[in-house]
């Protein structure tokens, strides 16, 4: 026990800098954000790869934003489009900048309209064009172009990528009705927040706006009624649509007054894959892969913890503005999934395998230690916060339960927490694979090889649970 204490003490100490408070005790983070900077700007000086500097200017440029050095930022965006003007998510994170920090649509219109021709002239779409084309009606809209603005629109709406999808109906519902169109203005937005689960107060004073357009006075009650009737009328065709799929929308209350939803894929064996998005991602970007490992027999379950995806409501909103202690019990909708799987779907405990990307990786390792859960699991791309003293605690008694671990060789933090849990916990209990440009969490099953490790594990995992004893 002692020398598991020491390495998760060393796993601690390897992610973890030092931070100031001040008299009233609230942590200064300016001064460790300025010192990733310039560690940062450090890794990217002198001979290094373009794959490695596209990464590391992509965080540079968020840390940039986050203490208010947006001249710093726009350059690292514009460095990045230097290596790949044909990178999309680089393109509307720019855009995205432009429209809302430099409040210059033009501008923002000018990357996007790039962006969209460098996808037109690959083999197939690039991830992300839904959402260049809802940043896109965004800036039409902006710049009062609103028949521009709903062309774009449909063109997300159309690539269907969920988050970017609602972005463009909410520019939809606002251009209709400035172009006089209240009744499909109405429509529009009560569609976005039934499939929002009433999660975004914005959508429903937008709502209250176009109600009092036709009359004076809107009772609440009307209000209340349409929006809950929205609510339900979306998970009634999210249900059927599921069914369409030949799986389950399964409904978890991990506490009172917490609704979480999932897809159930139900098999004949007794083992069982958990998929877990990243933090303030949605489970549907796990589908093909849950379909292929149903297909092999393994009931799948991809799950939308509270503040996801169709698990977000008017209580529980956007991960992003969730409060913390709701946060913090994110993991208990993992340890309700993983006992809904055992207790009603008759899986063995031994054989559950949880996949978890990105920041998602230490809540699953938080419900292993919390919950005691014997499960096995594939981290993508993992990020373990470097201020996380749950975390720290979870590795220190961490059970023997077998791991693998995937990273991208440019994702520089995602491989550092790879090898600060691979120390932590020592190389017999943790396999890994670092592949050369192959993106981030859930992408990187994109790659068929990259899948057919993964799925080459589970399949060895779940055939000898009596390993992990």
């Amino acid at each position: 026990m002692m020398r598991r204490a020491a390495l998760a003490f060393a796993f601690l100490s390897t992610t973890m800098p030092a931070v100031a408070q001040d008299t009233g005790g609230r942590i200064d983070t300016r001064a460790a954000i300025e010192r990733r900077i310039y560690e940062l700007e450090g890794m990217i000086s002198g001979d290094v790869s373009p794959e490695r500097q596209a990464v590391a200017l992509r965080w540079l440029a968020d840390l940039y934003l986050s203490v208010d050095r947006a001249d710093d930022a726009e350059a690292a965006y514009q460095r990045i489009l230097v290596f790949y003007p044909y990178d999309a998510s680089c393109s509307n994170a720019y855009a995205e900048f432009l429209l809302d920090t430099r409040d210059d649509p033009e501008r923002a219109l000018e990357v996007t309209r790039a962006a969209i021709a460098w996808a037109k002239s690959m083999d197939s779409p690039p991830l992300y064009l839904g959402e260049t084309y809802a940043i896109r009606a965004r800036a039409f809209a902006k710049a009062d172009q609103c028949e521009n603005a709903l062309h774009a629109a449909d063109q997300a709406v159309t690539l269907s990528e969920e988050d970017a999808s609602e972005d463009a109906r909410r520019t939809s519902a606002r251009c209709l009705s400035a172009l006089g169109n209240d009744a499909e203005s109405k429509k529009v937005l009560l569609g976005v927040i039934g499939d929002t689960g009433a999660s975004n107060p914005d959508d429903e004073s937008a709502l209250v706006a176009l109600m009092t357009k036709s009359k004076k006075q809107v009772d609440a009650r009307e209000v209340d009624r349409a929006i809950a009737a929205a609510v339900e009328d979306s998970r009634k065709r999210r249900a059927e649509s599921i069914a369409r799929e030949h799986a389950v929308m399964v409904e978890l209350a991990p506490e009172p007054g917490v609704r979480v939803e999932g897809t159930l894929r139900p098999a004949k064996g007794k083992s069982a894959v958990l998929f877990v998005p990243d933090l303030g991602g949605r489970r549907t970007a796990y589908r093909p892969y849950a379909q292929l490992f149903t297909l092999d027999n393994f009931t799948t379950l991809t799950l939308d913890p509270r503040g996801h995806g169709n698990s977000r409501s008017d209580s529980l909103p956007s991960f992003r503005t969730m409060p913390e202690h709701h946060r913090q019990e994110v993991s208990a909708d993992v340890a309700a999934a993983v006992d809904y799987l055992v207790d009603q779907r008759g899986i063995d405990a031994g054989r559950v395998i949880i996949v978890a990307a990105g920041r998602a990786c230490s809540v699953v390792e938080r419900a292993i230690h919390e919950h005691n859960l014997d499960a096995a699991v594939v981290y993508l791309s993992p990020i373990f916060a470097e201020d996380d003293r749950d975390l720290a605690s979870a590795v220190s008694f961490r059970p023997p339960r077998p791991a693998l671990v995937l990273a991208s060789a440019e994702d520089l933090y995602a491989v550092k927490s790879l090898r600060a849990f691979e120390s932590a916990l020592g190389s017999d209990a943790v396999r890994t694979k670092i592949y050369p440009a192959a993106g981030h969490g859930v992408s990187l099953l994109r790659d068929p090889a990259h899948f057919a490790d993964v799925d080459a594990w589970v399949k060895e995992i779940a055939a000898s649970p009596s390993a992990r004893e």
